[in-house]
């Protein structure tokens, strides 16, 4: 994959960056051999263009910098001579799409882990993956976070997790989940999705963050309820997403989170921090003749005024996937997103802005 990444934020009071990156990923799955088979993916980005020079261009802001990393590396062993045919266990680094670790590839790079796990298929209606991961190169193309290091701001020795997914009864998906962070916090939690009506869903997300060996400040629980309803061509989905306590460890900014909120640009309304309620409105839709995909996601969050200085904020973000059709496996994309808050108590009122366009060339 080729893929160019223009960038350009704005946070007010002159506090703004623009930068334009490049980059190469190689991948590559090898066949597989008694059971056997590896990958790898190489993914190295340069930065073109930016406001300000240095040696970590475009990193401030924007994390849309340097890199240059194997971010998958892995051995996997498919276990059907031991009678488990979809049951498959992998060391190394990997990508990983799930309940705990998600790829969030919202710059140049997916995120990865460094471990090991064990994912299966064979319980009738049911995925389950147990792992490890003793490090991790995040999505975030600044600094040293997209290397495999970056448990180390936590001073933890690792995460173990758990999931598993069933829809054995019709129409009814349903998934549990446990991360235990080192030292840090043990997060246990559930999702579901149950489609009641031919074109209409109700979606259910809660879960505990516990702190370990008394690692202060890492007490939260969050309850989300929600509504998803096809309108002709268009896919809607709104409801209430809430914090209670501390600022949440397993998040988007961190290991992913499953939720409709995990693919923010901006996250500027803080809908992740301890004692907020965030209300939120999703729509999508795909034109088939064009191949054109429309994504919109509003948010509106009120959180505790005395602990942030802040009544309201709010964040709107919208999103146009254009593939050229003069040009085989060329796509555009087009991101922008604003974002308000409102501030007491001597806080100003800012506006922060955000504005993304992809050049996408997969060979």
């Amino acid at each position: 994959r080729l893929q160019s990444l223009y960038m350009y934020r704005d946070f007010d009071n002159g506090n703004n960056n623009h930068a334009t990156s490049l980059g190469v990923k190689l991948d590559y799955l090898s066949p597989e051999f008694a059971g056997f088979s590896a990958g790898f993916s190489y993914i190295g980005v340069g930065v073109v263009d930016d406001m300000e020079g240095g040696h970590n261009r475009g990193d401030r802001l924007l994390s849309n910098g340097r890199v240059n990393v194997l971010n998958e590396l892995y051995l996997s062993y498919k276990m059907e001579d031991l009678g488990l045919s979809e049951t498959v266990a992998t060391v190394g680094r990997r990508v990983y799409s799930g309940e705990i670790f998600r790829p969030d590839d919202f710059r140049q790079k997916p995120r990865a882990v460094e471990g090991v796990s064990l994912e299966s298929r064979d319980l009738s209606h049911t995925r389950v993956q147990v792992g490890f991961a003793r490090e991790m190169s995040n999505w975030l193309d600044a600094g040293d976070q997209w290397r495999f290091d970056n448990f180390d701001a936590y001073d933890t020795d690792g995460v173990a997790w758990f999931e598993a997914v069933n829809n054995s009864i019709e129409n009814l998906e349903v998934a549990v989940f446990d991360a235990y962070m080192d030292d840090v916090s043990n997060l246990a939690g559930a999702r579901g999705r149950y489609q009641f009506a031919e074109k209409t869903a109700l979606l259910g997300y809660v879960r505990c963050e516990n702190d370990v060996s008394g690692h202060a400040g890492q007490d939260a629980k969050v309850l989300g309820l929600s509504l998803e309803q096809k309108v002709g061509p268009v896919t809607l989905e709104g409801g209430y997403f809430g914090v209670f306590g501390d600022n949440l460890v397993f998040e988007e900014r961190t290991t992913g989170i499953n939720h409709a909120l995990g693919s923010l640009m901006l996250i500027y309304a803080l809908p992740f921090s301890g004692d907020t309620d965030t209300v939120y409105l999703k729509a999508t839709t795909k034109i088939e003749k064009t191949k054109t995909a429309f994504y919109a996601l509003y948010h509106y969050t009120v959180p505790d005024e005395q602990k942030y200085n802040i009544r309201q904020s709010q964040e709107l973000n919208v999103m146009v996937r254009q593939v050229v059709p003069t040009v085989d496996n060329l796509s555009v994309h087009l991101k922008m997103g604003v974002g308000t808050r409102d501030g007491v108590d001597g806080v100003s009122d800012t506006v922060a802005t955000d504005l993304r366009v992809f050049a996408t060339y997969v060979f």
